[in-house]
């Protein structure tokens, strides 16, 4: 950044007067940005404040949990340190660009860290899955590193505050491109599990032979249909973000303030999405959308020689839970209104008169991370 000029300076203690206009404007519009993003994520916190001690006086501490609070805080850290280098005289700018480039990277990684506990419950820690996306994390790991290689810090003029210099855009876009991979990966195997789950319930059951297969969810139940849901939301932000921010890495003719600076609301919003989710899933709050709902089914073969035994499904979802019961009914009582005469009928109700001599299996389900 030049800060020589041949001008006489009239306030030679403001930053501003060692820039040139189009600088000042720059300097001008990332400021307000950092402040923007720490206002928004200091108001996420004291908004979510009572949730979080819930988080941590009602239920057990566990890696996640911790990972989650590391996540939360090292993230207001990283805004924090933000801020301050762009509006306060701090004087060594050098040293606190590589602590801002350090709690970056503490920050990214417990986040994507938080989805990778995420995608192991979903798939009922599968030792497969679970080592791919833990490779996965590693290489975000890794790829966070950069950061600290990829930018200085140098005093503005004969002043104490600072400003960014030296910006390698392809050391920085590692971290960004590494990101949007695990986050993409992480969408495509929640949709994929939840969806195939799904439909192995339908064919077990023999509800349907259709085949349904649906990014947004429509045929899932409730619980299932708000962890996608979710999960969706996540994506959207993270993938919009972190592409923003690559497009400003290696776009030509974008200034370097603008590039240096595109991290400060990605990295926030990231955080606050991946931060709802866990508190979501972890406080049974992932369906809240959804009232308590029991639903019975009832499903009729009829066989060649003998009747075959109606197969009873009741399912009773409730915030955070799903609970599924499976029985073979040999003498019930039902108060049907109607039934078609086919090789299968089935019918829902949500309230039975009378059930007797009900043998089955009871089949809980309860995601929680």
């Amino acid at each position: 950044m030049n800060i020589s000029s041949d001008i006489p300076l009239l306030n030679p203690f403001t930053p501003m007067a060692f820039l040139t206009p189009e600088q000042a404007y720059q300097k001008t519009i990332t400021d307000y940005i950092v402040v923007g993003g720490l206002s928004v994520l200091i108001w996420d916190i004291l908004t979510h404040l009572p949730s979080d001690y819930k988080l941590v006086t009602q239920h057990r501490i566990n890696v996640p949990t911790i990972t989650y609070l590391i996540s939360r805080w090292s993230t207001l850290l990283y805004a924090i340190t933000g801020t301050v280098y762009h509006t306060a005289p701090i004087g060594d700018c050098d040293t606190l660009t590589k602590v801002t480039c350090a709690v970056y990277h503490v920050t990214v990684s417990s986040t994507a860290l938080l989805f990778f506990f995420r995608v192991r419950a979903i798939f009922n820690r599968n030792v497969y899955i679970t080592a791919g996306f833990f490779v996965l994390w590693v290489i975000v790991l890794g790829g966070s590193l950069s950061t600290v290689l990829s930018i200085s810090g140098v005093h503005i003029g004969n002043t104490k505050y600072c400003a960014y210099t030296n910006f390698r855009s392809y050391r920085s876009g590692v971290a960004n491109i590494t990101l949007a991979v695990f986050d993409t990966c992480v969408f495509v195997a929640i949709t994929w599990s939840l969806s195939h789950s799904q439909l192995s319930i339908q064919k077990n059951g023999g509800l349907s032979s259709e085949t349904h297969f649906d990014v947004f969810g429509r045929y899932l139940p409730a619980f299932s249909k708000a962890l996608l849901i979710d999960g969706q939301k996540y994506y959207m932000v993270a993938t919009i973000a972190n592409l923003l921010v690559v497009i400003f890495d290696f776009a030509p003719g974008i200034p370097m303030a603008y590039r240096a600076t595109s991290l400060a609301p990605a990295i926030g919003l990231t955080n606050i999405m991946a931060c709802r989710v866990f508190r979501h899933t972890k406080m049974g709050r992932a369906g809240q959308d959804a009232h308590a709902t029991s639903v019975s089914t009832m499903v009729f073969r009829k066989g060649n020689n003998e009747p075959t035994p109606p197969l009873f499904i009741h399912t009773q979802m409730q915030r955070g839970s799903t609970t599924t019961t499976m029985a073979s009914v040999t003498e019930s009582e039902f108060y049907v209104s109607s039934a078609t005469e086919k090789d299968t009928t089935s019918f829902s109700s949500h309230s039975f008169e009378k059930a007797e001599s009900v043998s089955g299996e009871m089949v809980s389900v309860h995601q929680m991370v």
